[in-house]
């Protein structure tokens, strides 16, 4: 895994996929956000817990660390709503979480 952040400037990588889990349901549902090449770009999704399990093992499939995912989601806010970064840019890891 590269010990990179996801929303660090470099060039687009379509190889490099992202998930970050949203919420594991009660009814076995995973709901996800998925990214290919850029973290703050992602769409939501939902699957069945194997089914996720086994999309999650994908070649090139990163699931963000949550500093990582707190980091996108505080990107994401500031492009949609305007709303400035709060300076967390210092979190970088972005390690598979075990």
């Amino acid at each position: 895994m590269q010990n990179d952040s996801p929303g660090a400037a470099r060039p687009f990588d379509p190889t490099r996929r992202f998930i970050r889990i949203r919420q594991q349901r009660d009814d076995g549902f995973v709901e996800f956000d998925f990214a290919v090449g850029d973290a703050e770009l992602s769409v939501e999704l939902i699957l069945p817990r194997p089914a996720f399990e086994a999309f999650a093992r994908l070649p090139g499939t990163e699931r963000m660390s949550e500093d990582a995912a707190a980091l996108a989601r505080r990107r994401q806010h500031a492009y949609l709503f305007g709303q400035p970064d709060d300076g967390a840019a210092h979190l970088h890891d972005n390690n598979q979480e075990t």
